[in-house]
């Protein structure tokens, strides 16, 4: 197999290195310390500017990895890579702050066993996120002295799976899907307290500073089932559905300062989720399209603690694109141009309150030479929760760039 060509491999190279870069602070929105922490939006660049939605994408030359059924499509092997920044302003109890941020959510792989009625798909995909951290100033009274210092919060990790997948053209425009993803992540927290001597104190410490760590590691497989019928010139439709599933879940808890640990096990349910959407060319090269998404988070079992806060999760996007075109010396006009709006109400409840999420987005694209790619770029920005409601509120803008390399199979 011949390689990709200069353009191609360094726009990827781009792509993987902005998601190591050093940013300026590595914390999402407060939202990310709630029950099952922060989704991920791991839809491509293309997807994210027209609102999210992709279910019912039949295309060969850009393909979709949200629906697998639709890889019946490709022709050639197919690698993407997603990327994006953001620029979170988040308020709560504790004042306003701001970060930045980089992450690489979702890496697919499509390759077309038979052109045109058979492909096998691969990848890495980032699900949920939990990393936050705080700083507060506390006091402690420990018999006839009161101390005071300072509590640091970190919570890390992410939620992810390795999704592998077959996808089979029965007849017709009508294609099917199964894939089989293994499911893998590490929630760590860390909590250090600081102790300042009591005012006027002279001697030795009496106080040392302590830190607890408790640290979650999550397994367990998820399968989904998907179909497809339709093509890029009319009306597509797309559905997929993922039974419920089980997270075995091993617990390390460690102490420093006190010496103790402490290891438990147990097991996370993780309820069912439908996605449904459509497309519809409408005149020229303009499409319309939505997707929407249920998850019935109400019945997340396995940590009852949390039974009274999780509510089901569903999303609803709506969006439009001009598909992109390929005469010769067409300049600008021949650029696809997309916009989209999406809500979505997260699975829990924060200070009693549904927590939602608006965005609005909007993006475009650059084909490769010969048809054999494409980068992607959108702009997004989100309202995450209300304070009055929520007690905290985030406002983020977002930059996702996507790189879609095609490579001659056979």
């Amino acid at each position: 197999m011949r390689m990709f060509n200069k353009w191609v491999l360094s726009l990827v190279l781009l792509a993987g290195g902005l998601s190591l870069m050093p940013v300026q602070a590595l914390a999402q929105s407060p939202f990310a310390l709630a029950n099952i922490g922060q989704p991920i939006d791991n839809a491509d660049a293309r997807m994210t500017g027209r609102g999210g939605w992709g279910m019912a994408v039949h295309d060969s030359l850009n393909p979709g990895f949200m629906n697998v059924a639709s890889l019946t499509a490709l022709r050639h092997v197919a690698v993407k890579f997603t990327s994006y920044g953001e620029k979170i302003d988040s308020s709560d109890e504790y004042g306003s702050r701001q970060v930045h941020r980089s992450l690489l959510p979702d890496i697919r792989v499509g390759i077309p066993i038979i052109k045109g009625r058979l492909a096998f798909s691969t990848g890495i995909e980032v699900g949920r996120s939990f990393e936050y951290r705080t700083l507060q100033p506390m006091t402690w009274y420990a018999e006839e002295d009161t101390i005071t210092g300072n509590k640091q919060f970190r919570r890390e990790g992410t939620l992810w799976q390795i999704p592998t997948g077959l996808s089979l053209r029965l007849f017709g425009n009508l294609s099917v899907a199964g894939t089989v993803g293994m499911v893998n992540g590490t929630i760590r927290e860390t909590t250090d307290n600081f102790f300042l001597q009591p005012s006027g104190f002279t001697g030795n410490p009496l106080y040392l500073a302590n830190r607890k760590v408790r640290e979650d590691e999550f397994t367990g497989t998820q399968t989904t089932l998907s179909i497809h019928f339709g093509s890029s010139n009319g009306l597509a439709l797309g559905a997929s559905w993922t039974p419920g599933h089980n997270l075995d879940v091993d617990r390390k808890i460690s102490m420093g300062g006190l010496s103790a640990r402490e290891n438990s096990t147990w097991t996370f349910d993780i309820p069912e989720t439908f996605k449904a959407g459509f497309q519809l060319k409408l005149t020229g090269r303009w499409r319309v399209g939505g997707d929407g998404i249920f998850q019935r988070y109400s019945e997340f079992g396995g940590n009852q603690q949390w039974a009274s806060d999780t509510v089901d999760e569903y999303s609803a996007s709506f969006g439009l694109e001009r598909s992109v075109a390929f005469e010769r010396h067409g300049g600008m006009s021949n650029l696809p141009l997309r916009f989209g709006v999406k809500y979505r109400r997260w699975g829990f409840l924060v200070g009693g309150q549904e927590v939602e999420e608006k965005v609005i987005s909007m993006g475009t694209g650059f084909p490769f030479n010969r048809k054999m790619g494409m980068l992607d770029t959108s702009l997004s920005y989100s309202v995450i929760g209300d304070e009055s409601k929520n007690g905290m509120e985030s406002n983020v803008w977002r930059l996702t760039v996507s790189v879609t390399g095609l490579e001659k199979w056979w």
